[in-house]
């Protein structure tokens, strides 16, 4: 029985650091998974949000002439601002409206 505890004793002893060993392997491996959920997590976040001001910015940059004018390949072009796409926009609604009033002159006559 004095030896059995004995060896028991000196078993701990010397595998005593291979479990804590594992025990903090085992609490690091949890952690980075958590830790690598979070990543992916926040990282989607800050995509759409990425993606939602790309938007805005192509939205804006595009009416109003805003933009990083980054003409790598010297294409022709040019840009309208929000005043010319605007006077555009009325322009195109005022003559639709003019043929509608037209069709409903002839209808009504």
């Amino acid at each position: 029985m004095k030896g059995s505890t004995l060896l028991l004793a000196l078993i701990v002893l010397f595998t005593f650091p291979v479990w804590i060993g594992l025990i903090a392997g085992g609490f690091g491996l949890i952690i980075g998974i958590l830790g690598a959920i979070f990543g992916i997590l926040f990282g989607i976040i800050g995509a759409v949000f990425g993606v939602i001001g790309s938007l805005f910015e192509a939205i804006f940059g595009g009416l109003l002439g805003w933009g990083h004018h980054w003409n790598f390949f010297s294409f022709p072009h040019f840009h309208l601002n929000g005043f010319g796409i605007a006077a555009i926009i009325i322009i195109v609604a005022v003559l639709l409206n003019r043929k509608k009033s037209a069709k409903e002159k002839d209808v009504n006559e």
